[in-house]
């Protein structure tokens, strides 16, 4: 399997993006689409990027037939403001017009990735969690009124609705209960079930794709974006997967999640489409280390969830299309925010010029080899603002916490109270120091001159008013 770095090259470039326009259109038709996101799972949770209990057959074999990239960032190190960034292309920060990436509703002024396949005469569904706006009968957006035409799955995160007398501790949600948690299922517009049954989520979620994929019409191409509920704490295997790994009950669900993806991936041989559908497999943020082994593994990476360490953004992610990807190992930079421009150019859209994206376009690298264009990557915190930039092989940290501290206590819980301004900032060379230890500001100022000025670009740019 060829491994790509991320150099530079502005001719490289040029011909690549020529040679694209050229496959593209000598397409006669677009790809299909099928997005498969996990909701907490960690860089480090499969066995392609290097766990060594969970079995993941069809995760692996995805990667080891397309692309596997190793420096691919969430838009944020939680669920809500990264999905925001993947569905718009547009960071939350801008989205909001706050200049902070927090959690908020997905305004119904922006345009989606569903909108715009559609708008391109595609079929789209959107099954599992919805996660970007507060609840449907609140006046949060309805998937049906973002451009998806079936929506079977959760408008809640799976620790929403919680009964107000439970302790949000680790014994808690280790020994949780469906019941324990009062939110809707829903079909269309409909709410079928409550509470959640939630151990028959992945399942029910696989049924409803694969029903979906045998209704959809074989002319016409398809976007079908699958959210798992799964691992977000409370986790739930089906009795099914239930006391299969050898990495416990949080293995069962990551295992549970790779027979879905088998699933699928059979669907659309059988269906004949295989070859011309592009599969993305990630996740919306890293592991949510608070839980201890309810939670999952960063891989080599600092932390996880709710930090702007490498392991709270840095996730999975692989990209099959057997018809135009060649097996590699990408070690440039791309974001989830990247995936509408990449997505939009693969399958022939012309993104609106009427509003500033994020987005930045890496289908070069996808189908022709170019080096990977993102250079820079800011860090959001939970809070909103940038608390970390990197700029190629550096990374700059201005505040931090550890996302593992004392239970019970509201400031202190998640880490929440052992937040650190660092003052003068940390800097690590992540092309040797992965878990973000040794501080080397002090031997490039340079440095970190070059990317505190980029923070102050990137974030005035955030306070441009949008009418």
């Amino acid at each position: 399997m060829k491994r790509r770095k991320d150099g530079r090259g502005a001719y490289a470039r040029a011909v690549c993006a020529i040679a694209l326009t050229l496959i593209v259109s000598a397409c006669n038709a677009p790809p299909n689409v099928v997005i498969v996101l996990t909701d907490d799972m960690g860089y480090g949770d499969v066995g392609a990027y290097g766990h060594p209990l969970i079995k993941t057959p069809h995760i692996d074999g995805l990667a080891a037939n397309g692309q596997r990239w190793t420096s691919f960032y969430s838009a944020a190190p939680l669920c809500n403001p990264s999905r925001i960034a993947l569905m718009t292309g547009r960071m939350p920060a801008r989205v909001h017009g706050t200049g902070l990436n927090r959690w908020g509703n997905l305004p119904a002024n922006e345009l989606t990735l569903g909108q715009l396949m559609k708008e391109r005469g595609f079929q789209t569904a959107y099954i599992g969690k919805w996660g970007m706006s507060g609840r449907f009968a609140d006046g949060g957006v309805h998937p049906n009124d973002a451009g998806f035409d079936y929506f079977f799955g959760v408008e809640d995160f799976n620790d929403g609705g919680m009964l107000p007398d439970l302790p949000k501790t680790y014994a808690t949600f280790k020994n949780a209960k469906s019941e324990y948690f009062r939110f809707d299922l829903f079909q269309q517009r409909e709410a079928i079930e409550n509470p959640v049954q939630q151990d028959t989520l992945t399942q029910r979620y696989t049924a409803e794709a694969l029903r979906w994929l045998d209704e959809v019409d074989a002319d016409e191409p398809f976007l079908l974006f699958l959210g798992h509920t799964m691992p977000h704490v409370p986790i739930f295997p089906s009795d099914a997967f239930s006391g299969r790994s050898l990495a416990g009950r949080y293995g069962d669900v990551i295992e549970e999640i790779d027979w879905s993806l088998g699933e699928l991936t059979t669907k659309l041989d059988e269906l004949g489409v295989r070859d011309n559908t592009l599969v993305i497999f990630t996740s919306d943020n890293g592991p949510w280390r608070t839980y201890y082994d309810l939670g999952g593994s960063p891989g080599p990476f600092r932390d996880g969830k709710h930090t702007a360490w490498e392991g709270g953004f840095r996730v999975p992610a692989i990209f099959s299309w057997p018809a135009r990807i060649e097996p590699a190992v990408i070690d440039g930079m791309a974001s989830q925010v990247d995936l509408l421009a990449t997505i939009a150019t693969l399958v022939g859209i012309d993104l609106p010029d009427d509003r500033p994206y994020d987005s930045i376009d890496f289908s070069a690298t996808l189908v022709g080899g170019a080096a990977a264009l993102r250079e820079t990557w800011f860090f959001h915190a939970r809070q909103g603002n940038v608390w970390a930039a990197r700029q190629g092989r550096y990374k700059l940290v201005l505040e931090s916490w550890d996302s593992i501290a004392k239970e019970g206590e509201p400031n202190e819980w998640r880490g929440f109270g052992n937040h650190v301004r660092h003052d003068p900032p940390l800097l690590f060379d992540l092309s040797t120091d992965l878990r973000e230890e040794l501080d080397i500001a002090d031997e490039y100022p340079e440095i970190v001159a070059s990317i505190t000025s980029a923070i102050e670009d990137y974030e005035a740019s955030l306070r441009i008013d949008i009418d």
